[in-house]
């Protein structure tokens, strides 16, 4: 081999290592096919349906099963309710859950299709155990009892249009507490999540004393997942979602997912 084509063939060499080295840098610039678009969800402590502390809840498994349909990560964020609010506002995260519709928040927010559906009774307490019945057609009947409530929710400008007298709280738990005092009459809130705080904070013997009045605040409503109206792409997210949620429900995971977490709801 001459001196002139050893030369050649080192130069041809070096080029194709130098394109090959391009080649898998450029590789590792380009996006990965098939990775998961990262979608933040920020809520608060709500069990049963979703547990700040525990390592698996119906929620987060739910939406599992959605991100999987959608090819989407959902990455969920614990704060207070209202700064969830603020966060999807600030677009900081796509969406917060689980929340109830109402006017003023439709002026601000998307609402998913409903994640489930589920009625919010007014709870009472009796310290002797008897169930007295308590009967309303208009919230306005309600004013001669004192109110508990969550600062924020969606009964909240109900409350303050019927003239109420509303004590607000930061949690269930706290309603819950002022209810077993005798601070406050009355506290509504979802059937489910009612009784189980009632059953985590109270003996059963106490736990027994509480019980709901026959008219609903809400009778069979939805809760759904609350979305920013501003997020990029939010209409087309809202719209996979709402698909991937559809197919989750048909294809018995949301039953499924249901049992393992024993809960009963409507879908």
């Amino acid at each position: 081999m001459t001196f002139f084509r050893k030369v050649w063939l080192t130069a041809v060499f070096v080029l194709l290592a130098q394109i090959q080295t391009q080649t898998h840098a450029k590789a590792h610039e380009l996006p990965q096919a098939g990775a998961h678009e990262t979608l933040v969800i920020v809520t608060n402590d709500y069990p049963p349906y979703i547990h700040a502390t525990a390592r698996e809840s119906f929620l987060p498994d739910l939406f599992k099963a959605i991100g999987d349909e959608m090819d989407v990560r959902f990455e969920f964020e614990f704060k207070p309710w209202k700064r969830g609010e603020q966060d999807v506002e600030n677009l900081e995260a796509w969406g917060t859950l689980p929340y109830r519709r109402s006017e003023e928040r439709e002026r601000k927010f998307n609402f998913s299709d409903a994640l489930y559906i589920e009625d919010s009774p007014f709870f009472a307490y009796n310290a002797q155990g008897a169930r007295p019945a308590i009967h309303y057609d208009e919230l306005t009947d309600l004013k001669p009892y004192r109110l508990g409530g969550i600062q924020g929710y969606y009964y909240q400008p109900w409350f303050n249009d019927a003239g109420l007298n509303v004590e607000y709280a930061l949690s269930e738990e706290q309603n819950f507490r002022m209810l077993h005092m005798g601070r406050i009459d009355l506290f509504s809130t979802a059937r489910s999540v009612g009784w189980h705080v009632i059953r985590n904070l109270f003996p059963p013997e106490e736990a027994e004393k509480f019980y709901t009045i026959e008219k609903p605040l809400l009778p069979g409503a939805g809760l759904f997942l609350m979305t920013s109206k501003d997020y990029p792409n939010g209409d087309e997210l809202l719209e996979r979602f709402n698909a991937a949620l559809a197919i989750v429900k048909q294809n018995g995971t949301f039953e499924s997912l249901m049992n393992r977490h024993g809960l009963t709801v409507n879908y």
